[in-house]
């Protein structure tokens, strides 16, 4: 009795992970990772482009705050 119920017990868990489950696992987890690397990309690129138009405009401030100061003195 004890052996019949172990070999059902390992017949269960065959069934629950056949291969077809298991290729539609990797599928997916690789479509999720491929979609957090485009969103990764995406998410770069629009940062540098804020960060790029923040910098060319500092030296824009910078010189206005430099000839400010100059007629303060």
């Amino acid at each position: 009795m004890f052996l019949s119920a172990n070999n059902a017990n390992q017949d269960s868990r065959s069934n629950f992970w056949s291969w077809p489950a298991i290729v539609r696992l990797i599928i997916l987890e690789i479509v999720l990772l491929l979609a957090l690397a485009v969103a990764l990309v995406y998410y770069l690129d629009w940062s540098s482009e804020v960060a790029m138009s923040e910098f060319m405009a500092a030296p824009l401030h910078a010189a206005k705050d430099h000839a400010a100061c100059r007629r303060s003195a």
